[in-house]
C-alpha cells in the first residue's frame, strides 16, 4: 500500500515529545503548556453544559452563542470590529490554520512564514497542499514582501499567504505597528493573505498587544486566536478564526467535511470562560510567573556564556548550544538526562545549534532542567 505520507513523525520534537509522554519523571520543557491547570471555575462548566443538552453537533460555524460572545471579546479586548459571520470556531488555533492554508494555497500556493518558526506551519502547509517559505522576522517589510512575490512569480508561482505570528514561537519577537502596516499596505496592493497568528496575545513582558485586525479592518486578514495558553488549557481544543465573510465560509466548508464542528460540550465551557472573564486575574499571575522564570534563564544563559534571543512576549526561550546537532543532542538529553527540549532544527534549517525551552513550567524544573542540559552539553 502506498501511503502519500510517512507513517512516521518527521520532527524530532514529535518523536521526543510522544517518548517523553510515555515515561515517568521526565522534565518536560518541549511543549507550550502552561504548569498551573485552568481556572478552578471551569470545572462546574463542564457539568454545566451536559445538563443543557451540550451534547450534539453545533453549526459548522461553531455555536453561535459562543461566536457572539466572541464578537463582544474581540471588541473589548482586541479593538476588533467583527460580526458572528466572521467568525469560525475551530478545534484549536491550529485547525483554523490549517483551513486558511487549505483554501486560500492548497492547489500549490506560496506560504510565507518567519525565520524561525514554529515547525506547524511547513507540516500544515504540506498536508494542506501548499508550499511554504522562509524569511527572517527582523526583516518583514513591504520591500521584503515585494521581493519574494515577484521572484515567485518569475518562477510561475504565487505568494497567497504571509503569516504574522507576534509574539512568536520560538523567539517571543512582536512586530511593531509600523511593520503591521507595512503589511497590509502589501496586502491590499498585491491581494496576498495576511495570517495572523496571535495564540500568545496575552503574554506580552512590555506595552500591550495590538491586534492586526484592529488597524484596517478584516478584508485582507485572518486571526488566529486560541484557549489554549491563555488559560493554560491544550485540552480543550478550543480556537477560532476572524476573517472576512467568504473567507470564515469557505472555511467553514472544509471544518464540516473534516470533523463537522467542534465538540459542542468544549465550545460551552469556552463561551462560559469569556462570559465570566476568567482571564485577567489568571493571566497577570501567570505573567508574573513567566517574568521570573525568563530572569531566571536568561541569568544561566549569560552565565554559561551561551547565547539566546531575548523574548518581548510569549513562553518560551530560544537558547543557542554552539556546537550541536540539536535533533541528535535533544534525543540524547531525553535518553540520558530525562529532559524534553524542542531542537532548533525543527524551526528552520538554519538553527541546528539551537534549542527551545519553554518558561511556562516552575522554577525548579526549569532550574533543574538547564542543570542536566549544562551537564550533557560539558559531556558532548
Amino acid at each position: 500500500m502506498k501511503f502519500l505520507l510517512k507513517p512516521e513523525f518527521d520532527l524530532f520534537v514529535d518523536r521526543i515529545t510522544a517518548k517523553a509522554k510515555e515515561v515517568k519523571n521526565i522534565i518536560q520543557l518541549q511543549w507550550g503548556e502552561l504548569a498551573v491547570k485552568p481556572p478552578l471555575d471551569t470545572i462546574k462548566f463542564f457539568k454545566e453544559s451536559y445538563d443543557h443538552g451540550y451534547v450534539r453537533y453545533t453549526t459548522p460555524h461553531g455555536d453561535n452563542s459562543l461566536r457572539q460572545v466572541l464578537v463582544d471579546k474581540l471588541k473589548r479586548k482586541n479593538n476588533v470590529n467583527a460580526d458572528i459571520e466572521n467568525i469560525l470556531v475551530t478545534v484549536g488555533g491550529t485547525a483554523a490554520i490549517n483551513f486558511a492554508f487549505r483554501v486560500v494555497a492548497g492547489d500549490g500556493g506560496y506560504i510565507l512564514t518567519q525565520d524561525p518558526a514554529w515547525f506547524g506551519y511547513s507540516g500544515i502547509a504540506h498536508i494542506a497542499g501548499a508550499k511554504t517559505i522562509k524569511a527572517k522576522e527582523s526583516e518583514y517589510s513591504y520591500e521584503l514582501f515585494e521581493k519574494i512575490y515577484k521572484k515567485l512569480k518569475e518562477e510561475n508561482k504565487e505568494l497567497r499567504v504571509i503569516v504574522l505570528n507576534y509574539p512568536a514561537n520560538p523567539t517571543g519577537h512582536i512586530f511593531d505597528v509600523h511593520t503591521l502596516k507595512e503589511a497590509l499596505d502589501f496586502s491590499e496592493d498585491y491581494d496576498v493573505l495576511l495570517l495572523s497568528d496571535e495564540a500568545y496575545e496575552d503574554f506580552v513582558f512590555k506595552g500591550k498587544h495590538v491586534s492586526l485586525g484592529s488597524l484596517r479592518g478584516l478584508d485582507k486578514v485572518v486571526s488566529i486566536y486560541t484557549f489554549s495558553k491563555t488559560y493554560a488549557f491544550t485540552g480543550l481544543r478550543i480556537g477560532y478564526a476572524v476573517g472576512n465573510k467568504d473567507l470564515i465560509n469557505a472555511m467553514a466548508v472544509a471544518q464540516v467535511h473534516t470533523y463537522i464542528s467542534p465538540p459542542s460540550i468544549n465550545q460551552y465551557v469556552a463561551r462560559r470562560i469569556l462570559e465570566e472573564e476568567l482571564e485577567e486575574p489568571f493571566v497577570k499571575k501567570n505573567l508574573k510567573i513567566l517574568q521570573k522564570n525568563l530572569k531566571l534563564v536568561m541569568d544561566y544563559v549569560e552565565d554559561h556564556t551561551w547565547e539566546m534571543i531575548e523574548p518581548k512576549g510569549g513562553i518560551y526561550a530560544f537558547i543557542r548550544l554552539p556546537g550541536i546537532d540539536s535533533g541528535n543532542f535533544s534525543l540524547k538529553l531525553l535518553e540520558k538526562m530525562k529532559v524534553a527540549v524542542a531542537p532548533g532544527i525543527d524551526f528552520g534549517k538554519n538553527w541546528r545549534d539551537w534549542i527551545r525551552i519553554t518558561i511556562a513550567r516552575t522554577e525548579d524544573e526549569i532550574q533543574e532542567g538547564l542543570n542536566r542540559i549544562s551537564k550533557l552539553y560539558l559531556e558532548r
